[in-house]
């Protein structure tokens, strides 16, 4: 039996292939891969659209044209106030009918199904990950031929649609196929028989030219000194400028020849953390009060601890956080840092109570998340006040 394919595999078949031969150069055609439905599908686009969704989460677009928004809303009463821009369900029910494409937005941020998948994908490819739905109607084409300015995965989760991809030609998508469009691939797409329901995933370059410009925007008072004044004058003296053109062409010259090329690699790797789905954060935080050394605890979707030695204590470096440790939690963090669930009680290097402070605190900080957990014990819990003492953590 063949190891479960990654998220990049289930979109695009053979990653190494894809990553060498199609990423930033070609549009892609993948077909036949496993179902989509652990992602999204209609019950979860019917659920949204019921749900008092506001907009600009939700959209409806019909023919190239959004569709005006009053004519889909209403206003009603929540907690007591009235809340406008919110879809109403009939209404959107009767534009789809009408032929309107449902459009729902920022699935990466609002549905937990999603933001596991897309979050997934980010950790898989280093570059950010957004991901909108649309349900077309038969016989229907939601938006105008055009080319985005990122990259694009779409996935087929119910129904077909037919597509004009520049590269690619005339293609009918079936469920559990996908197309990669790079960005600046011109495409259009349109129903014909029967209703479509796909998931595009926007992928947002993190590029080259990103990584030399983050090297200039360092502080440099040559480069962030002012142009003279009246340099745009019809018989201005063009020497200033020149001159100051020419000081800040040279400062940025030696900037970046001085630059190291493991340095800057290092920063990229460690400046981008990918975004982690939300879900389980708050009944990990819950799941506190039972945490002992039974408990199953592991790193969160998308953290990469960073871990030091600094004088005489150990110093994790988290997205927002650091947390200082005393040198005897290596051992611990080590096993953690393999991104495997651990048993708290298997922590190496502690005794039990240390190892349930070690594994609150990280809890807390969101650098792991608890799988599973038993009922308290009196090992279990220890006042916050030896946890401050043992496990203190600075914000920046």
């Amino acid at each position: 039996m063949g190891s479960t394919p990654t998220a990049l595999e289930r979109c695009v078949g053979d990653a190494s292939h894809f990553a060498e031969s199609t990423w930033g150069r070609l549009p892609l055609l993948h077909r036949g891969g496993r179902p989509f439905d652990d992602v999204l599908d209609l019950d979860d686009v019917d659920a949204i659209v019921s749900s008092s969704t506001r907009r600009p989460a939700i959209r409806l677009v019909r023919d190239g044209v959004t569709v005006d928004p009053r004519d889909y809303s209403s206003s009603p009463r929540l907690g007591g106030r009235t809340v406008h821009d919110v879809a109403d369900p009939d209404r959107v029910h009767a534009q789809f009918a009408g032929g309107a494409t449902i459009v729902l937005q920022s699935l990466h941020r609002t549905n937990p199904k999603v933001a596991t998948f897309a979050s997934a994908l980010e950790e898989e490819l280093s570059h950010p990950v957004q991901a909108n739905a649309y349900l077309t109607p038969p016989g229907s084409k939601g938006l105008a031929p055009h080319a985005d300015g990122h990259d694009v995965l779409v996935m087929q989760l119910r129904g077909t649609k037919h597509w004009r991809v520049e590269g690619l030609g005339e293609i009918t998508l079936e469920p559990n196929s996908t197309i990669y469009l790079p960005r600046g691939t011109e495409h259009e797409a349109a129903t014909v028989d029967e209703s479509s329901l796909h998931l595009t995933l926007g992928i947002l370059r993190v590029t080259y030219r990103a990584a030399v410009r983050r090297i200039l925007d360092a502080d440099d008072d040559q480069l962030d000194a002012p142009l003279p004044l009246g340099y745009a004058r019809r018989h201005a003296d063009p020497a200033p400028l020149e001159a100051g053109i020419r000081a800040a062409v040279t400062s940025a010259r030696e900037r970046l020849t001085a630059a190291e090329a493991d340095d800057i690699a290092r920063r990229e790797r460690t400046r981008r953390r990918p975004r982690r789905p939300r879900r389980g954060r708050l009944t990990s935080l819950v799941e506190l009060d039972h945490l002992d050394t039974a408990s199953v605890v592991g790193l969160r979707l998308g953290v990469v601890p960073q871990v030091e030695l600094v004088g005489d204590r150990v110093h994790v470096r988290l997205d927002r956080c650091v947390v200082r440790m005393p040198p005897t939690v290596m051992p611990a963090l080590d096993l953690l840092c393999r991104g495997q669930c651990v048993v708290v009680g298997d922590l190496p290097g502690l005794d039990a109570a240390s190892q349930v402070v070690v594994a609150r605190r990280l809890v807390v900080e969101g650098m792991l998340d608890i799988a599973t957990s038993t009922a308290p014990s009196p090992q279990g819990h220890l006042s916050g006040h030896l946890i401050d003492r043992d496990l203190r953590s600075t914000h920046p």
